[in-house]
C-alpha cells in the first residue's frame, strides 16, 4: 500500500514536471519548492519504512528469544526424565539380578560353588589347585595328598567321584563370581546393591579367600602373568565391601585373621595352614 502511494506521488511529480502551468494557476511558490515537498515527502516515508523495519526486526527478536527459551526449558525437561530414566534402568537391573539370585536355577549354581569353596577351608593345597585352574598357563594338577582333608569337607564318597565332579563344580563357582562382577558393574550402584542382601556376608570370607590365593598365584608367576587376562575377583569383593559399609582391610595378615576367626569359617574344617597365614 506504502509503496502504491509512493508512486502516486512520484507519478504527479512527473505531471507537473510537463505541465508547469498546472502547479501555476494554483500556487505562486516556485516550482523546485514542491519537487522540495515531495524530497520531504519522500524523507518522511524513509524515516517511517525505517521504523517499520526496526519494529519487525524487535518482533522476530522476541520470537527468537522465547523460541529459545522454550527449547532451552524443553532440554532441561528431557534431561531430568533421562535421569529419572537411567535411575530406574538401574535399579531395575540390579531387581533382574537379585530374581536370577534367588532363582532355584542359581541355587544350583551356589551349591556347586559352595561344593569347591568348603573343600578349599579344609585343605589349601586344594585352594591352591582352584586359584591355579583361574589361569591358561602353568595349571596345578590335582593333589591325592590333600585329598583326606578334602573328603572331610566333600558329599563325595570317592577320590574318583570328587575329581568326576569337581570340574563341574568350578565352572559353576565362575558362574557366582561372574554374577558378583556384574553386580559390581557399575560405581553408581552401590545404594542400589546395599537395598539387597545377596547374602554377602555369608560369601564374603570364601571369595576374600579365593581372591587372594588368585592375586597371590599371578604375582608368583611371571608365566601365568603372560597369559592371563586382567584380574577382577579382586576388586570385586573391594567394591562390594564398599557398597555393603564394611571396613577395608588394612593387610593381608588382617584379611586372614578375619578369614580364620570368622563363625562361617570355623563351622567348617579349617586347614591349620590358614591359622600361619594370619600371623
Amino acid at each position: 500500500m506504502s509503496s502504491t502511494l509512493i508512486l502516486g506521488i512520484w507519478a504527479g511529480g512527473w505531471l507537473v514536471a510537463f505541465e508547469p502551468g498546472f502547479l501555476q494557476g494554483h500556487t505562486t511558490q516556485p516550482l523546485s519548492d514542491v519537487f522540495s515537498s515531495v524530497n520531504a515527502l519522500f524523507a518522511g516515508l524513509a524515516f517511517c519504512g525505517l521504523i517499520a523495519t526496526i519494529y519487525l526486526q524487535y518482533r522476530d527478536m522476541e520470537g527468537a528469544k522465547k523460541q529459545i527459551q522454550e527449547t532451552a526449558e524443553a532440554n532441561s525437561r528431557l534431561a531430568q526424565a533421562s535421569v529419572k530414566m537411567a535411575a530406574h534402568a538401574d535399579e531395575r537391573a540390579v531387581l533382574d539380578l537379585f530374581q536370577t539370585y534367588c532363582s532355584e536355577y542359581f541355587q544350583g549354581v551356589k551349591d556347586s560353588s559352595m561344593s569347591v569353596l568348603i573343600p578349599c577351608v579344609a585343605s589349601k593345597e586344594y585352594c591352591d589347585f582352584v586359584a591355579s585352574r583361574f589361569f591358561v598357563a602353568e595349571q596345578m594338577p590335582f593333589s591325592d595328598a590333600c585329598w583326606d582333608k578334602v573328603a572331610a569337607a566333600s558329599y563325595c564318597k570317592t577320590r574318583d567321584e570328587f575329581v568326576l565332579q569337581e570340574q563341574r563344580y568350578r565352572y559353576k563357582l565362575d558362574e557366582l563370581i561372574n554374577f558378583f562382577t556384574l553386580l559390581t558393574g557399575r560405581s553408581d550402584n552401590d545404594k542400589l546393591i546395599e537395598r539387597f542382601d545377596f547374602s554377602y556376608s555369608w560369601w564374603r570370607p570364601l571369595l576374600w579367600m579365593i581372591a587372594t590365593q588368585q592375586k597371590k598365584r599371578y604375582d608368583a608367576n611371571p608365566v601365568v602373568r603372560t597369559y592371563a587376562t586382567p584380574l577382577t575377583l579382586l576388586e570385586v569383593v573391594r567394591k562390594l565391601d564398599a557398597s555393603y559399609g564394611m571396613v577395608p582391610f588394612a593387610s593381608e595378615s588382617e584379611m586372614w585373621q578375619f578369614f580364620v576367626n570368622h563363625p562361617k569359617i570355623q563351622s567348617y574344617r579349617l586347614d591349620p595352614a590358614y591359622l600361619q597365614l594370619a600371623q
